[in-house]
C-alpha cells in the first residue's frame, strides 16, 4: 500500500493521536465516526483549527481515514467538512499525492481479497487491531486511472442511493412516531392496561436453537437490535417454524435493553431470539404497529425494569406487569391504517438497499477475482506469478 502511487513517496501512512487536551472548538474524528464509507459525527459547533499545530493527525481533504481497531478496514474519504480536524488513536491516515489513489484504496479495502488479508494480519490480544506497519505492507492491486474513475463513480452511485434509502426509511419511521405522539396527547380518556392483557412475551435463551443435524440457524442477539438503525430485523428467509420451537414468525417485536435505554425491532422473517432478547407478540395482528410505537416511546422505562447493573435483560414477568396506554379498538385500527403505509415505504427502501448491497458485493468480488490483471504496467505483482497487461 505504501507504494500504491507512481513512486514510493507519493503515499504517506500515519495514525491519529490522543484526543485529550484539545480546545473545545476542535473537531475530532474517532473510529466510531467512520461508518458506511463516510465520516459521520455529532459535534455541533466544532471546526478544524484556524492554524492547526503541525501534527501528523491533522486531516486534509482527500485523505483516507482507516479504522485500525475492532472494525478493521472500514474507511472513509475526508471531505471539506472535516478539513483540519484531528484523527484520534485507532484511526489510520493515508495521504496520496494523486487523489485517485486514496479513492481506490477505500474501494480496495472492501474487496474480499483485502478483507481476507486483514483477517490474517490482525492481532487480537484484547480486540482486533491492525498495526500501521502491516497496513503499509498490505498488497494492493492498482488499475489504470480511467478504470479507477469508472469503478469509483459506480461505487459512489450505489452508496449514495443506499444512503438516500436509509434517510427515506428513517424519516418514514419518524413520521409514524410523530403520529403516535400526536394521538397520545389525547389519552386522558384512554384506559391503562398491563402488557400481559394485550400481548404475550417470551425470553430468548442461549441454548442451541435446534438439536437437528446440519447447520443451526443463528440467533438474534441484543447487539443486533441495539445497533439497528431501523426498527426491523430480517431474520432467516427459509427457517422452518415447525422444526424450531424457539423461533418466532414475522410480526414479532424483539426487545433488547441496556443502561442507556431499550431498542425494539419487528421481525420481517422468522427469527430466533437469543439470550437477553425479549420476544413480544400482540394479541391482535392489527395492534402490532401501535404496540411497536408505544414501546419505542417508552425505551427509558423498559431499561429501568431490566436486570443487572448494565440493565441487559428484561424478564417476561417484569415486562407483562408494565402498564401500557391502550385506546379503543377504533383508535388502534385508525393508527394502523395511517402508519402501515409509512412502514411499507420504509421497508421498500430496506429491500432496495439489499439489492444494492448484493450489486456492490458482486462488483467487489469481481475486482478481487480480476486483481491480477489490474496492476499498473511495469509494477511488481505482490501476489507472485506473471504480470498481465492492465485491462
Amino acid at each position: 500500500m505504501a507504494e500504491a502511487g507512481e513512486v514510493a513517496q507519493d503515499v504517506s501512512i500515519t495514525y491519529g493521536i490522543s484526543d485529550l487536551g484539545f480546545p473545545e472548538h476542535q473537531g475530532v474524528v474517532r473510529i466510531g465516526d467512520i461508518r458506511r464509507g463516510r465520516i459521520v459525527t455529532d459535534q455541533p459547533g466544532r471546526t478544524g483549527a484556524a492554524e492547526p499545530k503541525a501534527s501528523r493527525a491533522v486531516l486534509q481533504e482527500g485523505d483516507l481515514a482507516v479504522v485500525l481497531v475492532r472494525r478493521v478496514g472500514d474507511a472513509a474519504l475526508v471531505t471539506a467538512d472535516h478539513e483540519a480536524w484531528i484523527a484520534t488513536r485507532g484511526v489510520g491516515i493515508i495521504r496520496a499525492k494523486d487523489p485517485a489513489i486514496a479513492r481506490w484504496l477505500r474501494i480496495w479495502l472492501q474487496t474480499p481479497r483485502a478483507r481476507a488479508w486483514i483477517d490474517q494480519h490482525v492481532s487480537a490480544h484484547v480486540e482486533p487491531t491492525l498495526s500501521l506497519d502491516a497496513l503499509r505492507k498490505m498488497p494492493v492491486s492498482v488499475p489504470p486511472p480511467e478504470q479507477i474513475q469508472k469503478i469509483h463513480e459506480l461505487i459512489t452511485v450505489i452508496e449514495a442511493k443506499a444512503e438516500l434509502n436509509l434517510s427515506i426509511a428513517a424519516h418514514a419511521i419518524e413520521l409514524a412516531d410523530a403520529y403516535h405522539a400526536n394521538w397520545e396527547r389525547h389519552n386522558a380518556s384512554w384506559s391503562r392496561r398491563q402488557f400481559g392483557a394485550v400481548a404475550d412475551a417470551k425470553t430468548g435463551t442461549g441454548k442451541p436453537p435446534s438439536e437437528r443435524e446440519g447447520p443451526r440457524p443463528a440467533q438474534v442477539t441484543p447487539s443486533e437490535i441495539l445497533g439497528a438503525s431501523l426498527p426491523y430485523i430480517d431474520g432467516i428467509e427459509c427457517l422452518d417454524l415447525a422444526a424450531h420451537p424457539g423461533a418466532f414468525g414475522p410480526g414479532t417485536i424483539l426487545v433488547a435493553t441496556r443502561s442507556g435505554g431499550a431498542r425494539v425491532a419487528v421481525t420481517r422473517r422468522p427469527a430466533i431470539p437469543g439470550r437477553g432478547v425479549l420476544a413480544v407478540r400482540p394479541a391482535e395482528p392489527t395492534d402490532l404497529l401501535w404496540l411497536l410505537h408505544e414501546l419505542r416511546s417508552r425505551c427509558g422505562e423498559l431499561s429501568q425494569v431490566a436486570q443487572g447493573r448494565s440493565a441487559r435483560e428484561i424478564t417476561r414477568r417484569a415486562f407483562l406487569r408494565l402498564e401500557v396506554e391502550w385506546p379503543g379498538k377504533d383508535v388502534r385500527e385508525q393508527f394502523h391504517r395511517v402508519a402501515e403505509p409509512m412502514h411499507s415505504r420504509a421497508q421498500m427502501a430496506v429491500d432496495e438497499n439489499r439489492s444494492l448491497h448484493d450489486l456492490r458485493s458482486r462488483l467487489l468480488r469481481d475486482i478481487s477475482s480480476r486483481s491480477r490483471t489490474l496492476f499498473r504496467p511495469g509494477s511488481p505483482d505482490p501476489h507472485g506469478g506473471v504480470m498481465a497487461e492492465a485491462l
